[in-house]
C-alpha cells in the first residue's frame, strides 16, 4: 500500500488500534505486517493494523461512527433549522405594528455574525472557536462500546497533530449556522408572503444620519446584485399606511442582507474549510518516529526481526537487542520452557525461593508469558530452548521482547548433543546478535540450573 493508496480510514483505524492495544504486543499480527512487501515503517503500521482491526470489525464499527456522527449533526442542525425559522416569525411580529429595520437586523444576524467573529479570532489564535462544532463532537464520546471511544480519541488525536481538528471543528459549526440561517430565511420569506409588514425606524438617542450610514454601508453587497436601495426617509415616522412600494422595497433588502451577510458568509467558510481538510487529509501521514510508535516500529522493522529465518545462518546485519529493564526485582527468577514439550519434570524440583515457571507452546502462551513478565520484572529470566530447532525469527523476537522485561537473560540450548555444529553456530551468533551474553548461553541443564539454585540430580 503506497501513501496515495492509503487512506485517511486506515491511518484512523491505526491510531484506533494503537489506543486499544496499549503497550501489548500481537505476535501474530507483527508477524504478518513483516511479510508484507512493505518498505515504509507507515505502511508496515497499516498493514498491523488492518490485521487486528479486521479481527475487532473495526472497519465496520468506523462505518456505524461515522452514521451516528451524521445523525447527531443533522438532529442538531434541523434544531438550527427550527430555531431559525421561529426566531424569524419573533422578529418580524403578527403585522399589527411596523417592524423596526435595525432591530429586525439584529434579531435576524446578530448572534450569527457574533459567533463567526468568535471564530475568527479563535482560528488567529490557533484555537478552533467553534462551540457548535464541539458540541457536535463532544456528543460522540457517548457513544456506547470501548471502540466507539477509541476512534473519538483516535480521530481528536491524529487530526490535532496535523492541525486538522479546528478546521473539522468549524465545517460542523459553519454547517448548524447555516442550516440556522436557512431557517431564519425560509422564515422570513414565509411571513413576508402571508402578512403585510410596514418597516420603520426607531431611535431614541442616536440621529437620522447614523441609520443613513448603515443602510448605505449594508447595501453594498445587495446592490452588486441589482437590488435597490430604499430610501431612508421612508421610514421615518412610518405607520400602517406606508406605500405597498415603498414596504416591497425594505421587504427585499431585508431578505437579501440575511442571505448575503447570513448564508453566504457560512457557504464560503464551509467551502474554504472543505478545500482545506481535503489537502490536509492527503498530506497526513502516521507520526512513526513519535515515542509512542517507536517500539511497534521497531517490532515490524524486517530486517531487525527476519535474520536467522532457517540456517544456515543469513548474513550478518544489525539485529534489535534486548535492552534489561531498568528496575527488576532482585531476588526473583522466571524459567521458561519455549516450545519444549517432553522435558521433565516440568517445574524442576526444589526451586528456589521467588522462582515462577512457565511454558511457552503456542501464540497465546507467547503473550500471556510477556504479561506475565512484565509484572514480574525478574532478576533473572532464564529461557530453555530446543537446540535441534533453527533460531526462527518469531523465537529471536519474543526473546527480545521476554529479555527486556528482566534483568539478565539466560538461555539454556537443550538437547544440543542432538544438533547440529551448523545450527548450534547459527543459535550463538542469533543470541550474540541479540544482545545475550556468552557467559550466559549453557548447553547442559544440570549446569543451568545451578545458576538458579536448583539441585535436580
Amino acid at each position: 500500500m503506497s501513501d496515495k493508496q492509503a487512506s485517511f480510514k486506515a491511518r484512523w483505524q491505526a491510531e484506533a488500534v494503537r489506543l486499544l492495544q496499549g503497550a501489548a504486543s500481537d505476535l501474530q499480527a507483527e508477524a504478518g505486517a513483516r511479510e508484507g512487501a512493505a518498505t515504509e515503517a507507515e505502511q508496515r503500521v497499516l498493514r498491523w493494523a488492518a490485521i487486528i482491526g479486521a479481527r475487532h470489525q473495526l472497519p465496520e464499527i468506523q462505518s456505524a461512527w461515522r452514521r451516528h456522527c451524521i445523525l447527531i449533526l443533522m438532529v442538531i442542525s434541523v434544531l438550527a433549522l427550527a430555531g431559525g425559522f421561529t426566531t424569524a416569525l419573533a422578529v418580524l411580529g403578527d403585522g399589527t405594528q411596523a417592524v423596526n429595520i435595525p432591530w429586525a437586523l439584529g434579531g435576524l444576524l446578530g448572534l450569527n455574525l457574533l459567533m463567526l467573529l468568535f471564530w475568527l479570532l479563535g482560528m488567529l489564535a490557533r484555537s478552533d472557536g467553534a462551540l457548535l462544532g464541539r458540541l457536535v463532537f463532544q456528543l460522540t464520546h457517548y457513544l456506547p462500546g470501548e471502540h466507539h471511544k477509541a476512534l473519538t480519541r483516535a480521530f481528536a488525536t491524529l487530526n490535532q497533530r496535523a492541525d486538522l481538528m479546528r478546521w473539522w471543528l468549524g465545517l460542523l459549526s459553519h454547517t448548524v449556522w447555516l442550516c440556522a440561517m436557512l431557517g431564519a430565511l425560509f422564515g422570513l420569506l414565509w411571513t413576508l408572503a402571508l402578512r403585510s409588514y410596514a418597516f420603520t425606524w426607531e431611535t431614541t438617542i442616536l440621529s437620522a444620519d447614523v441609520f443613513t450610514a448603515l443602510v448605505h454601508g449594508l447595501s453594498l453587497l445587495p446592490q452588486t446584485l441589482g437590488i435597490s436601495i430604499p430610501d431612508a426617509a421612508t421610514l421615518v415616522g412610518a405607520d400602517q399606511s406606508q406605500a405597498d412600494e415603498v414596504r416591497r422595497q425594505w421587504a427585499a433588502w431585508l431578505t437579501a442582507s440575511v442571505a448575503l451577510y447570513g448564508l453566504m458568509p457560512r457557504l464560503v467558510l464551509i467551502l474554504i474549510s472543505s478545500i482545506r481538510l481535503l489537502v490536509g487529509l492527503r498530506q497526513l501521514r502516521l507520526q512513526t518516529t513519535a515515542p509512542e510508535w517507536a517500539p511497534l516500529v521497531q517490532r515490524l522493522t524486517p530486517d531487525l526481526n527476519e535474520r536467522h529465518v532457517t540456517d544456515p545462518a543469513p548474513e550478518a546485519g544489525q539485529a534489535a537487542r534486548i535492552v534489561p529493564v531498568s528496575n527488576p526485582r532482585p531476588g526473583t527468577s522466571v524459567l521458561v520452557a519455549y516450545e519444549l514439550t517432553a522435558i521433565k519434570p516440568w517445574p524442576p524440583a526444589e526451586l528456589p525461593e521467588h522462582t515462577q515457571c512457565l511454558e511457552v507452546n503456542s501464540r497465546g502462551q507467547r503473550q500471556q508469558s510477556l504479561s506475565a513478565l512484565a509484572e514480574a520484572r525478574p532478576g533473572t529470566l532464564m529461557v530453555i530452548c530446543d537446540a535441534r530447532l533453527s533460531p526462527d525469527r518469531g523465537t529471536l523476537h519474543w526473546l527480545v521482547n521476554a529479555g527486556s522485561l528482566a534483568g539478565v537473560t539466560q538461555i539454556v540450548l537443550h538437547n544440543s548433543e542432538q544438533s547440529s555444529d551448523e545450527r548450534l553456530t547459527s543459535w550463538h551468533d542469533s543470541l550474540r546478535d541479540i544482545g545475550v551474553d556468552s557467559a550466559h548461553i549453557h548447553h547442559a541443564m544440570t549446569e543451568a540450573l545451578n545458576q538458579l539454585g536448583v539441585h535436580n540430580g
